[in-house]
């Protein structure tokens, strides 16, 4: 038995509005995972960052809204990662920003292509903004870190595929 794209989305829906704080998921070759980082949103982090191949689906998730795509790639939970993608590791511990300014959209999102050293996010350490830059040309085809969620030093922030 797997989940489909619309049963993931409704359990998300389901954890958002609940009082949970963690939830861990696992039903056939699907696993998910998803925590409540208070009002910023939901961090979710992966099962593991060297998971086997397998079935992949996008999710970027926020307590507003959640955005799902049917592209066979990582995003805020991870099902699976690819020996060949390319992680982008935060630099320090501090909160991760996708965007420049609140008002501004991403940096990137899954599909955007970057080059070497491209801005892809930004790491906030008492008021202290440092670049996030893509290592490798390609395209992102995983988000594994929800916007304003603290991170540690060389978590994987997001996945590139290379080009």
């Amino acid at each position: 038995m797997t989940l489909s794209i619309e049963e993931i989305r409704e359990v998300l829906k389901l954890f958002i509005d609940s009082e949970l704080q963690d939830l861990r998921l696992e039903i056939g070759d699907v696993r998910l995972a998803v925590r409540k980082s208070g009002a910023a949103g939901i961090a979710a982090q992966p099962f593991s960052p060297l998971a086997p191949p397998g079935q992949t689906v996008a999710l970027a998730v926020a307590a507003e809204s959640i955005e799902i795509a049917d592209a066979p790639v990582l995003a805020a939970t991870s099902l699976s990662v690819r020996e060949d993608w390319v992680a982008v590791t935060s630099p320090s511990v501090g909160v991760f920003y996708r965007r420049p300014a609140p008002d501004q959209p991403p940096f990137v999102e899954v599909g955007s292509v970057v080059a070497v050293d491209d801005p892809v996010g930004l790491i906030e350490v008492m008021k202290m903004f440092t670049g996030v830059a893509a290592p490798q040309t390609g395209r992102i085809v995983g988000i594994a870190v929800a916007d304003a969620t603290m991170v540690e030093y060389g978590q994987p922030l997001m996945y590139i595929e290379p080009a």
